[in-house]
């Protein structure tokens, strides 16, 4: 997700929050990267 720059809390044990600073554009972009990132994982 860096490579993408999406910024992730470091562990499992921390929050990742939105604000309104956090747009249509912004949540887009943080799900295709998801995607991408999660497509590259084997089973």
């Amino acid at each position: 997700m860096l490579e993408h720059g999406i910024y992730l809390a470091p562990s499992q044990f921390e929050a990742g929050f939105t604000s309104l600073a956090h747009g249509d554009a912004e949540i887009t972009a943080t799900l295709e990267a998801m995607k991408e990132v999660l497509s590259t994982i084997e089973p």
